[in-house]
């Protein structure tokens, strides 16, 4: 079941990925993320349980929003040679716990449901 829930993982990411990149290149990753879940949806193995592996994918993009903003809230400035830059951050803890609360709730799915198969 590992590969098969790390397919729709992907498809999460891309889901995800391309929702907060909207204005850039999100279009292109939520084409991708159709195509990838359309074949997942059209080949048998892959269209069951296994597709609560997306839930966990889509906290790719949160995380990478609490990376990105990891020395806010407020403003940060890096120094290179002898230039200084800065930009205001975010907070990350919110994205952190977003990101963390579907990592959690995928694993949580994806266990129960192989408890369930197993059962069966």
């Amino acid at each position: 079941m590992g590969r098969r829930v790390a397919w729709w993982v992907l498809v999460g990411a891309l889901v995800g990925l391309g929702i907060a990149g909207l204005l850039t290149i999100g279009i292109l990753l939520l084409g991708a993320a159709l195509v990838l879940a359309a074949i997942g949806s059209s080949t048998p193995r892959l269209r069951n349980r296994s597709a609560l592996g997306l839930v966990g994918g889509l906290a790719a993009a949160p995380l990478g929003i609490a990376w990105l903003n990891r020395g806010g809230p407020g403003s940060v400035c890096t120094v290179s040679a002898g230039t200084t830059s800065c930009l205001d951050a975010w907070s990350p803890w919110p994205f952190v716990a977003v990101g963390s609360a579907l990592v959690v709730g995928c694993g949580v799915l994806v266990h129960r449901a192989q408890g369930e198969r197993q059962d069966h």
